[in-house]
């Protein structure tokens, strides 16, 4: 009876010191644990909506037995889409972002280099915000890059900015806007218009010679620099994401066999 009454003692103790406050002056870090090994992460203090999103997430259970359910070698390991928990074969996960969105947090001091954590998303033509799906992340994997790629990587970046505020005038424009269908064509000729004067006060973008250096040296995914939300970094367990991005693959980047999550630790130290 004494160890009964025991365990009933210690077991809310040890519940309560697993999700005690944390001090959010200092770094906060995740652990991520799979078959093959942990990852561990630490949280930017500087995008707080997406950080206090993964630790509720984290914390709560949220992903354990879900999988990482999208692999590219040289590109990402993409996990969080809590449908994928049901393991069903052949099925494409990613589509569940757990019912919310999180608000794009854009820093400019943030890149996506080896072990970056990014956010999954929708498209710009349908997410102009660019808002985070809520559930969803990424480990870049990524790859060294020669100049002659980087070149490449900034002409897809000012691409991609020409055409997200061409979606994101537009969409401004429509709200506004009390014109039928037949005018969409001078809507979005507003929409290019205004989105000629906006680069020409911006100029075009470069990628810093500074972070080129990482991209020739540690290597990531350039391309996507300014479009998504970066929102913390790998400090342990690199090779782990790299067994992971080596795994077999079916034609949908889904690995052939389960790679799951088994559970996850929110800490400081």
């Amino acid at each position: 009876m004494r160890t009964i009454w025991l365990s009933l003692l210690i077991g809310p103790l040890f519940a309560a010191c697993a999700d005690k406050p944390l001090d959010m002056s200092k770094p906060v870090y995740v652990t991520v644990s799979t078959a093959m090994g942990d990852v561990t992460v630490e949280l930017y203090g500087d995008t707080p909506l997406h950080r206090d999103n993964f630790i509720r997430l984290c914390r709560s259970g949220a992903y354990d037995g879900v999988l990482f359910h999208r692999v590219i070698e040289g590109f990402v390991v993409q996990g969080g889409d809590p449908d994928s928990r049901k393991r069903e074969p052949g099925v494409l996960y990613g589509g569940n972002d757990g019912g919310y969105t999180v608000p794009a947090e854009i820093r400019s001091g943030h890149f996506n280099k080896r072990g970056a954590l990014i956010d999954a998303k929708a498209g710009d033509e349908t997410n102009p915000e660019r808002a985070s799906a809520g559930t969803q992340f990424c480990f870049v994997q990524g790859r060294r890059m020669t100049d002659e790629e980087l070149d490449e990587a900034e002409k897809q970046i000012n691409e991609i900015r020409r055409n997200w505020l061409f979606h994101l005038f537009k969409k401004r424009l429509s709200g506004r806007s009390t014109m039928v269908a037949a005018e969409e064509g001078e809507l979005e000729s507003r929409a290019w218009r205004m989105v000629e004067d906006t680069l020409s006060l911006l100029g075009r973008y470069r990628i810093p010679e500074e972070r080129r250096e990482v991209y020739r040296t540690i290597g990531g995914a350039p391309h996507l620099d300014g479009s998504l939300t970066v929102f913390g970094e790998v400090v342990d367990g690199f090779d782990v994401i790299d067994r992971m991005a080596r795994v077999e693959t079916d034609p949908s980047d889904r690995p052939v066999h389960d790679l799951v999550i088994r559970s996850t630790k929110v800490f400081q130290k």
